[in-house]
């Protein structure tokens, strides 16, 4: 080895290399070591054969006779060949590369050219660690320097792309030359800003004879353990051999022997190509096989037989027609109609490599015709794509292709409908299967489809999860407890769990938490099992959950949470209660946005939130269309997969306004609203029969049901009549105006020292009104319950200090005062009713938020105004209150517009201050040794000014700009937002006790003897009637489903219309650009 390792022959430049040895000698490194020194051989020509062709006198081998081992024979006798005349010895060049001046690292092994695939594919896998992959992309072609087109570059940029997402390893020379070149830039490109496991494995499969300065790659003699060499690239060298490419990470070197020889590494690469895609993986979805396909562009004699080679091997083939030589040959041949003869062959040989064909002879002519036919007797195995119409998709769509008819043609695999089905499902090629598997000849049965389902699910692929229905699946027998469990635990974001149980503890929501704990102990379930816990009650938590038995609406939740948008539209579909299910995912995905850091999700969610309300609200309108009762019983239906809850409930927890808004459920609301009473009755009507009663019975007042037996007519009139809410509500209404009335006679007129008889009056009034607010405080539609039981506890606390001297007596009428604004605010709450009064109530609700962030400016401005003057202008004041006077009441007062003229010495007066602090008067200013005011007018003054420009001027026209934005705000939604609030009133006096104030304190005291009795009885248990098991139920839902058939045909119509109108649209502005041409080229 004496001038070997230059690599290079004599004369040629010696370039610098350096081997640096790792510092941290690893125990896996030297079994790696070991490994490869065992197993992976170099080849050394033992043989000096001359070469009666070489000037240098050169051994066929291509070494000159000083380059060879010691040891060597001269043979004169017989031909070179490099089984007899090469020796096999342990490798000497392996380890890390790294380019020199590009920071770029890679692997690299020189190995002989009859290593064992095998052992090659451990090597890769077990020892590099690179992941099994999914896919081979084997590239080829154009193995000289050219230019490359820039829709080529495209195609390319494309393929790497696919490599990457799918886990593919991409095959080429890996040489800094030719296409090579080329694909390594845009493997660069690509994974510039990615994460380390995301790049794309690029396996470069090159001679070791062709390499450049391969000198510095082999290991010296005292190297231990795995060591990095450092490889120069040289492009401005001009010999025969070529650099490594810097962008591939990994590089196999093949060695048989020789130097100078191109092509030795072929036959390594084929082999190792068929062994990988003969491997059986378990998991794959191509037959349990790792798929390769075999991409060319260009190329000459070495690009054929690759070709040729693969398709023996049965790989399929894709060919770029307009690339130039080989691969418009055969793309040309491809589309050629009739029997191929060889003269028409030889023709496109001649048209698209003229120069190549011309310098061969007769017989390497035939034998590229041999070859060529030999490629096209396996038409299904050859997939041709055009460069001019290189798309985003093209490659994607040819390489599916490619991989689906080599295996559907395959003899072992071509009735494994299975296999081909997630092959296509992979590939996401939905019209594939649809014309080429779903035909009307093959009957397929629900069990047939639920492996290629589940894959659907996991893999987010809607049309294929609706194409699986359109041809027998069942998805309420696939979706058993099993396949949900593996969905909810192994197939879930750990994120959105964790943002569900974020939304669930800030919300404290009933329905959130049902949901969590749904997702929870489905979770917990598989975790159980894992665990191989003894407690078969334990494992089986799932199956006695009542979740389990609506499985389609658990699918479609888990979709909804993971924001599958179009995955979660398919499962909607199928669910039964879809108005409810909408109304539920709509609640979730605006829960979830609210909690959830990234903004573009969170804009997704509430984009698919508003997506869901719109869909309950379209199909509620044409439910209400077609049938009220019907569409008002989908109202108050509710489900336990949601929680127990109704439509109504989950759209007002999500504020879907535009569902409560919409007519059909105002309606519903209005006969909850009403009672019995007819809507058709004026309300002027009602409300005189409040006073005179006998009117009820005369007809004055219509209602909706006239009662059968005219005996009881008169008594059904009159208990529909008192039942009403409205009735309740005016009737309420009325009596708290009384109330406030006797509040009002009391505090002015009548407030002695003993309790008067109106007095105790007032006070059973009060204890009444509290027991209603008790009653409700845990309903969630009363929404000022806590105050009235407030002002009756400080009203009660005032009779006590009445009895005491005269300042507490006049502490307890102070307290009923503030108790009387309390109450008399309260009638916000009852006019909210009013169509005109309720928007401008929910005005003046959001300008208070607005008022409280307004508050927060202005008191940055006013504390440090405040602070600054009163230190400006007084020495040591130690009295709190006056204190408060000159840092927050005076300040807040400038606002208004009342200037301060205790800052201007010229008009200071000191008749209104005191220099003790003994008086009731503010703190004299600082006075200075002239008796003068000390403070410093040309501060003050500009002081003054400067706060109340900012305050009158900037900060109230920012308030009122606020003001101004939230009134346009609810003013344009004026009716949505009232009929929205409308629903609490409706619902609060829906659920009150349907007894006229204040006569409801005898059903109160009714309740409290029955409460009483029934704790000294033994309890009852009631069982939970099943959801859905009604027959009511049961035909409300189908005739929802047939609402839903009939809405998802209009919306699929419309979209059918729209895309008809932008055809015709393009075709009118394709006329008119025509047109416009002509014109100019007559006018020219």
């Amino acid at each position: 080895m004496r001038n070997r390792r230059n690599g290079t022959l004599e004369g040629s430049e010696v370039l610098y290399s350096s081997i640096s040895r790792s510092t941290d000698v690893l125990c896996n490194d030297s079994e790696l070591v070991s490994f490869i020194q065992e197993h992976f051989k170099k080849r050394e020509c033992v043989f000096f054969t001359r070469d009666t062709k070489s000037k240098d006198n050169l051994c066929k081998c291509g070494y000159s006779k000083s380059q060879h081992i010691e040891g060597m024979q001269v043979n004169n006798s017989e031909k070179w060949n490099y089984r007899k005349h090469t020796k096999e010895l342990p490798t000497d060049a392996f380890g890390d590369i790294q380019f020199e001046n590009l920071g770029k690292r890679g692997k690299y092994i020189r190995l002989s050219c009859d290593t064992d695939s095998e052992m090659l594919y451990d090597l890769m896998t077990e020892h590099w660690h690179l992941k099994t992959p999914n896919l081979v992309i084997s590239v080829t072609g154009g193995a000289k320097n050219f230019a490359l087109k820039p829709r080529m570059r495209k195609i390319f940029s494309r393929l790497i792309y696919i490599a990457q997402s799918k886990g593919a390893w991409i095959f080429t020379g890996g040489t800094h030359y030719g296409l090579m070149k080329y694909i390594g830039e845009v493997v660069r490109d690509n994974t510039i800003s990615r994460s380390s496991e995301e790049n794309v494995v690029a396996i470069g499969i090159a001679a070791w004879g062709m390499i450049s300065n391969r000198g510095s790659l082999i290991r010296s003699s005292d190297t231990e353990g795995y060591s990095s060499a450092h490889y120069i690239m040289d492009d401005i060298k001009r010999d025969p051999l070529y650099c490594l490419d810097n962008n591939h990470t990994h590089l196999l070197l093949v060695d048989d022997g020789t130097h100078g020889h191109p092509t030795v590494e072929a036959k390594l690469r084929t082999q190792l190509e068929k062994y990988i895609s003969e491997r059986v993986i378990p998991d794959s979805n191509y037959g349990g096989k790792i798929p390769i396909v075999c991409f060319t562009q260009g190329g000459g004699k070495e690009t054929l037989k690759a070709i040729n080679v693969a398709i023996k091997s049965k790989i399929p083939c894709i060919v770029v027609e307009g690339s130039g030589q080989i691969a418009d040959v055969i793309a040309s041949l491809v589309e050629a109609e009739g029997t191929l003869a060889s003269s028409s062959v030889k023709e496109r040989l001649l048209r698209y490599l003229p120069h190549t064909i011309s310098r061969l002879t007769e017989e390497e002519t035939e034998s590229w015709i041999r070859w060529i036919k030999e490629i096209l007797e396996n038409p299904h195995l050859l997939t041709v794509i055009k460069i001019e119409e290189a798309g985003d998709e093209i490659v994607s769509n040819a390489i599916s292709f490619a991989l689906y008819k080599a295996f559907s043609t395959n003899e072992q695999d071509k009735d494994n409908w299975n296999g081909q089905l997630k092959l296509l499902l992979e590939w996401n090629q939905l019209d594939l299967a649809s014309d080429e598997i779903f035909t009307n000849d093959r009957h397929w049965e629900s069990a047939d489809l639920q492996d290629v389902m589940f894959l659907a699910l996991i893999k987010d692929r809607p049309k294929f999860v609706r194409l699986f229905l359109e041809n027998g699946l069942n998805l309420r027998k696939f979706l058993s407890n099993e396949v949900l469990t593996e969905l909810f635990a192994n197939n879930f974001s750990s994120l959105v769990f964790k943002n569900l149980q974020i939304a669930k503890n800030s919300y404290n929501d009933a329905f959130l938490t049902f949901v969590w704990r749904m997702v929870e102990d489905f979770r917990r379930g598989i975790k159980k099992e894992d665990k191989n816990s003894k407690d078969d009650t334990e494992i089986r938590l799932l199956d006695e959950s009542s979740i389990t038995r609506h499985p389609l609406q658990a699918l479609f939740i888990w979709s909804v949470l993971q924001n599958k948008k179009e995955l979660s539209k398919v499962i909607w579909e199928q669910t039964r209660g879809c108005t409810l299910a909408a109304l539920g995912a709509s609640k979730l995905l605006k829960s979830l946005a609210k909690v959830k850091n990234d903004i573009n999700a969170a804009g997704e969610s509430e984009e698919l939130a508003n997506e869901y309300e719109t869909r309950a609200v379209e199909l509620f309108s044409d439910c209400y269309s077609s049938d009220e009762d019907l569409a008002e019983q989908l109202l108050t239906y509710s489900c336990e997969a949601w929680g127990g809850s109704n439509c109504l409930e989950l759209a007002v927890e999500a504020k879907d306004q535009q569902f409560i808004a919409q007519p059909g459920v105002q309606n519903f609301l209005s006969k909850q609203w009403y009672g019995e009473i007819s809507r058709d009755t004026k309300n002027w009507k009602i409300l005189l029969c409040l006073f005179l009663f006998p009117l009820i019975g005369c007809g004055f007042i219509s209602f909706r049901k006239k009662p059968v037996e005219k005996s009881k007519k008169l008594l059904l009139y009159y208990a529909s009549f008192f039942t009403s809410p409205f009735v309740v509500f005016s009737w309420n209404v009325i009596f708290y105006i009384i109330f406030l009335l006797l509040f009002a006679y009391v505090l002015l007129m009548d407030f002695q020292r003993e309790p008067t008889m109106l007095e105790l009056i007032l006070y059973v009034l009060v204890f009444i009104l509290l027991c209603d607010e008790v009653r409700q405080v845990g309903n969630a539609s009363n929404q000022n319950g806590l105050f009235p039981a407030r002002c009756f506890f400080i009203s009660s606390r005032c009779g006590k200090l009445r009895s005491s001297n005269e300042s507490s007596w006049y502490s307890g009428r102070v307290i009923f005062c503030l108790d009387y604004i309390i109450f008399t605010l309260r009638l916000i709450h009852i006019f909210t009713v009013s169509r005109n009064l309720g928007p401008k109530i929910i005005m003046l609700q959001r300008m208070l938020i607005d008022v409280f962030f307004f508050l927060f400016l202005f008191g940055v401005w006013m504390v440090a105004f405040g602070v600054a003057r009163q230190g400006i202008l007084r020495k040591n004041e130690h009295r709190w209150e006056w204190i408060f006077r000159s840092v927050i009441y005076e300040p807040y007062l400038a606002m208004f517009g009342q200037y301060p003229d205790d800052i201007d010495g010229t008009t200071y007066s000191f008749d209104r201050c005191t220099f003790s602090g003994n008086e009731s008067k503010p703190l004299c200013v600082e006075l200075d040794a002239d008796n003068h005011p000390r403070f410093p007018e040309w501060i003050t003054i500009p002081l003054v000014c400067i706060y109340m420009l900012s305050t009158n001027i900037l900060l109230v026209n920012l308030l009122v700009a606020m003001f101004g934005y939230t009134v346009g705000t609810v003013q344009e939604n004026n009716d949505q937002v009232w009929k929205f609030q409308r629903y609490f009133l409706v619902q609060e006096y829906g659920s009150r006790l349907t007894i006229p104030f204040p006569f409801v304190i005898f059903a109160y005291i009714y309740m409290v003897m029955k409460k009483c009795f029934k704790c000294c009885c033994r309890k009852e248990t009631k069982e939970s009637s099943v959801c859905c098991s009604k027959n009511e139920d049961n035909e409300t839902l189908a005739w929802e489903a047939v609402m839903k058939e009939n809405y998802l045909v209009k919306i699929n119509s419309k979209a059918n219309d729209s895309s008809e109108e932008y055809v015709c649209l393009f075709l009118s502005i394709s006329r008119m650009l025509l047109s416009i041409k002509l014109k100019i080229e007559i006018a020219k």
